[in-house]
């Protein structure tokens, strides 16, 4: 039996999701296209630039994916100590200048 793919298109979090079936075993394939979100929060780095720190500061923007894995994690605390490491790691999508200092 030959491989084939279907593609089940983008979803409303911008993941795109294609199924390649080869002989008996599925492979799932899962991708976003993160440019969108990474120009938002070029955008808002720039309009926070040398403002303060104030109260429930927008810091970064997580792509769903991501966001999802942050979601298994166990604790609030453990998930935003991850979110924000994973911010710290992919400094594009912060959002608040001062947090990348």
């Amino acid at each position: 039996m030959e491989s084939f793919t279907v593609d089940e298109g983008v979803n409303a979090y911008g993941i795109q999701k294609q199924v390649t079936f080869e002989g008996d075993q599925a492979v799932t394939k899962l991708t976003y296209d993160a440019e969108p979100l990474l120009e938002a929060a070029h955008a808002e780095r720039a309009m926070t630039a040398g403002m303060g720190w104030g109260e429930g500061r927008k810091v970064g923007s997580v792509p769903m994916a991501v966001y999802g894995e942050a979601m298994k994690i166990q604790g609030a605390t453990e998930r935003q100590v991850f979110l924000l490491n994973w911010l710290r790691a992919n400094p594009k999508f912060v959002t608040f200048e001062r947090f990348l200092k």
